[in-house]
């Protein structure tokens, strides 16, 4: 196999065929049925591959054949890394482009496994509402720019773990990106139903805290917060289903000028998390 030399002296081997089975392999997990499969998921550019190298499981890397001579060196070293003895391939354009899900390609394509995969999701449900562990929850978040902001955001400011409860992919391309490495510091829980929550907030007595426009909703800044509050985030359109308003014990509602109804979910976690945030900061 034809290989190429990197600026660090290392000698990769070339990718020229769209068809060869490792580009195959790896463009299906743009789909979220093989990357459940597969327990892989991808990440593009040189900043979420140093997150992957630093935080998760690298699997392998593809770099564009375009792209090679221009890798930083700190990429070049994180290359060296053990884990990827053997797993680091240079790609045609055309090779590249059968696994790239952007449309300005940043040369570098890095697989690793799911965070938590082995991890039993009843269990982890369990710890991640244990008294003393920040948790957020997010309800109906379908957007995956809005679910990867928000676990960037709850990652910033101090959260372990987020329950997601019919949302976006976290592990899909746009979550991802969004997340900025994120993905990897902070466990994600996947549940189907507020159901599933139920019975973990009633063991372990904390209060659902959600954020919604109801008639008696405290305003946030004088609304009283609590270390142990588990705060939760609505869909985009529809805000918090019934289902999960009805597990809630206190509803919160931002203050904005007359004329502006809400904010996104993205900058609403931002806003709310941050009120929780400083309360441990400034002490």
């Amino acid at each position: 196999m034809e290989k190429i030399k990197l600026k660090n002296g290392a000698e990769i081997p070339v990718i020229s065929s769209r068809s060869n089975d490792e580009v195959i392999s790896a463009s299906k997990l743009s789909m979220k049925k093989y990357r459940e499969r597969d327990g892989v998921f991808l990440l593009e550019g040189e900043k979420l591959f140093e997150e992957a190298v630093l935080y998760g499981e690298p699997r392998a890397v593809y770099v564009s054949l375009d792209s090679a001579d221009r890798l930083s060196e700190k990429t070049l070293g994180y290359l060296r890394d053990p884990r990827l003895e053997g797993r680091v391939f240079a790609l045609s354009l055309p090779a590249f482009e059968k696994i790239t899900t952007e449309k300005s390609p940043q040369g570098v394509i890095c697989s690793a496994s799911v965070p938590g995969l082995c991890e039993d999701p009843r269990k982890a449900l369990e710890d991640a509402l244990e008294p003393g562990k920040r948790t957020l929850v997010l309800d109906g978040v379908r957007d995956p720019g809005n679910a990867g902001g928000i676990l960037r955001t709850a990652a910033a400011f101090g959260c372990g773990s987020a329950i997601l409860v019919n949302c976006a992919d976290p592990f899909g391309d746009r979550a991802v990106r969004a997340s900025m490495g994120a993905i990897f510091r902070i466990r994600t829980i996947s549940i189907d139903t507020p159901d599933d929550l139920a019975g973990g907030i009633r063991r372990t007595k904390r209060r659902l805290v959600a954020s919604a426009l109801s008639a008696d909703a405290g305003t946030l800044g004088s609304f009283e917060t609590f270390s142990d509050d588990v705060v939760v985030i609505g869909n985009e359109g529809h805000g918090i289903s019934d289902d999960m308003l009805s597990l809630c014990s206190a509803t919160l509602r931002i203050p904005m000028v007359s004329g502006c109804e809400s904010l996104n979910a993205a900058s609403a976690a931002a806003v709310i998390l941050w009120e929780y945030f400083k309360s441990d900061v400034l002490k």
